[in-house]
């Protein structure tokens, strides 16, 4: 599959480059900068230049791309191949959404949604045209998510999950969704992974690595304020100033697993003890926030915006809490 899709890259390359000639391939036709914009944000690019209207392939960078994403995925796959698939069994469908309380659910989207918004950036970077480039990312963002979950189905303690696919099929879909429906960028995922123990709670038990121990994950919707405002409002509400909403699963743990005692923890049902929390946080716009220092420093600063930084919330569950530093500290 990993080959199929850099072969994939070569042939739109080889599409697109043979119907231009020699003159137009001198110069690159850009994209509006008033199109370049994230909610109403400016967008960086890696290279700090705008993206290409059209297809005008840098091979060079495109060969280092398709390079990269290969090392990538085989490192990928063998790290899980020697934690989470170590164990093998026959291809199995699981519907498992009780397992995690579906804290792995938005996990999926925004893996989905995250690797979308990376191959994006990459490929427009690498001279194809940026709605190519959106099209192509969420498309190769869903593939390698739908890769992992099939080698999920060979797990012997997991199984091909639907509500997995599906979770995966949202993230790339709601990102290209955006790249169509401007508004929908006000909406943004976002993700937090601090672990259980560093705050005075227990990390899932079992967990194979940091990937499924949910536990310590935290998925977040940050909601860009201003803009929804509106411009009578939005005045009175600072561009960078924006609300996240979470949710997580403490202490999470399995019931039948000898190996652990869940007593500590709030039994949900049969199969599963946890402390679900829902969040209501402070948020930043870091693009915003920081002023321009150039490229790539924008760029990461663009792209650290799907961090959900520590800030003031409010965390409902078992217990309700208000905090000045989430997860930290406590009022």
């Amino acid at each position: 599959m990993n080959k199929t899709l850099i072969l994939l890259l070569f042939l739109f390359s080889n599409i697109f480059t043979t119907s231009l000639d020699s003159k137009e391939l001198e110069e690159s036709v850009k994209i509006d900068s008033s199109d370049f914009y994230y909610a109403c944000t400016k967008r960086y690019s890696l290279s700090g230049d705008l993206p290409n209207l059209e297809t005008k392939i840098n091979t060079p960078y495109l060969i280092g791309i398709s390079a990269t994403t290969l090392a990538f995925m085989i490192s990928q796959h063998i790290y899980q191949a020697n934690t989470i698939w170590k164990d093998q069994a026959e291809f199995k469908i699981i519907e498992d959404g009780q397992y995690a309380l579906y804290a792995d659910k938005a996990g999926h989207i925004f893996g989905g949604y995250i690797m979308s918004y990376a191959y994006t950036e990459l490929l427009s970077s690498a001279g194809i045209s940026w709605e190519l480039s959106n099209i192509l990312g969420a498309s190769i963002g869903f593939s390698y998510q739908t890769y992992v979950e099939i080698l999920d189905g060979y797990g012997s303690n997991f199984g091909f999950s639907p509500s997995d696919f599906y979770a995966n099929l949202f993230g790339s879909s709601f990102f290209l969704a955006q790249h169509y429906v401007p508004f929908l960028q006000n909406f943004t995922p976002k993700f937090m992974y601090i672990p259980a123990d560093a705050h005075g709670e227990m990390k899932r038990r079992p967990h194979f690595a940091f990937i499924d121990d949910y536990s310590s994950h935290t998925m977040w919707m940050s909601v860009n304020v201003h803009n929804l405002l509106g411009d009578d409002y939005n005045k009175y509400w600072p561009k960078w100033l924006q609300l996240s909403f979470g949710y997580a699963v403490r202490n999470l743990c399995d019931p039948n697993d000898p190996n652990f005692d869940c007593s500590d923890s709030y039994a949900v049902n049969g199969i599963v003890h946890g402390d679900r929390k829902f969040i209501l946080a402070l948020d930043y716009n870091l693009a915003e926030l920081i002023p321009e220092m150039g490229a790539p420093f924008d760029w990461f600063i663009q792209s650290l915006n799907y961090v959900k930084l520590p800030s003031p919330a409010i965390e409902f569950g078992e217990q309700t809490k208000f905090m000045l530093v989430y997860p930290f500290v406590e009022f």
